[in-house]
């Protein structure tokens, strides 16, 4: 991770691949509750083309991971903007009824299914521009090869 904060401010690479050796937590922080005024102003456009747009549901929580990586003399601390969550939350709150259970199952699955002992998971990371803000964008998490690599 603090290699890819290197490299952006050499020459602003945006996008990278971390694999953490640890992911210690998938923290869950309450969010607000409305979009920004300046969001709200754009959603409410009227579209020259096409149907109506359909409203966007704003999550009530943003989702951090706390992981270690190779470079790591401390934990870091990312937003998980991926997008599977968002609709894993909107479709665990319809199934659940509950804001508070649907964003423990989202915890489950991100932090209890994706980054098990038994998976490789890694992060796709982007940062928010203009900043060397670091965001997860996505997370994929193949089996660990218990044979290991040859060469």
């Amino acid at each position: 991770m603090n290699e890819w904060k290197a490299v952006w401010e050499e020459d602003k690479t945006s996008l990278g691949v971390v694999r953490p050796t640890k992911v210690i937590d998938l923290e869950i922080r309450p969010a607000e509750e409305e979009w920004k005024p300046k969001w709200q102003a754009l959603f409410s456009q009227m579209l020259l083309f096409g149907p109506p747009q359909k409203p966007l549901s704003k999550l009530p929580y943003s989702f951090h991971y706390i992981f270690e990586c190779e470079d790591s003399e401390k934990p870091h601390t990312a937003m998980c903007e991926d997008w599977e969550l968002g609709v894993l939350f909107l479709n665990e709150r319809e199934r659940l009824g509950s804001d508070e259970l649907a964003a423990k199952s989202v915890r489950e699955k991100f932090l209890g299914e994706l980054c098990r002992d038994d998976k490789d998971t890694r992060f796709f990371m982007g940062t928010k521009f203009p900043y060397n803000t670091w965001l997860v964008l996505g997370v994929f998490w193949p089996p660990k090869d218990p044979q290991g690599t040859l060469f």
